[in-house]
């Protein structure tokens, strides 16, 4: 998928926008949520003094993720998070199908 827009908001949603579809699921029914913000949290920097809570965190386009908190990041061009980021779309737009079945 390209041109898409994620949101993990820390309050428990998640959210994406596509050219296919989007849509706003609590995040207690996505499955693939965990990993991959567990993978960004790894790929912080080192010097970056800051806790996991986050307010949100964008992804656009597999190619720009904004941890968004008291002490943010971004990450640019992590190939090993796309397979993740792909999960987390195919989870949702399998939801998504079988909610309006």
């Amino acid at each position: 998928m390209e041109n898409f827009t994620i949101h993990i908001f820390g309050y428990g949603e998640t959210q994406i926008n596509s050219n296919e579809f989007s849509k706003k699921i609590a995040t207690t029914e996505l499955t693939k949520v965990k990993p991959l913000v567990d993978a960004i949290w790894n790929k912080k920097p080192l010097d970056l003094e800051t806790e996991e809570t986050y307010h949100v965190i964008h992804i656009f386009n597999h190619n720009d993720i904004r941890f968004v908190s008291k002490d943010g990041f971004q990450l640019k061009a992590e190939e090993d998070l796309k397979p993740l980021i792909d999960d987390l779309i195919l989870e949702m737009k399998n939801y998504v199908e079988k909610v309006t079945k």
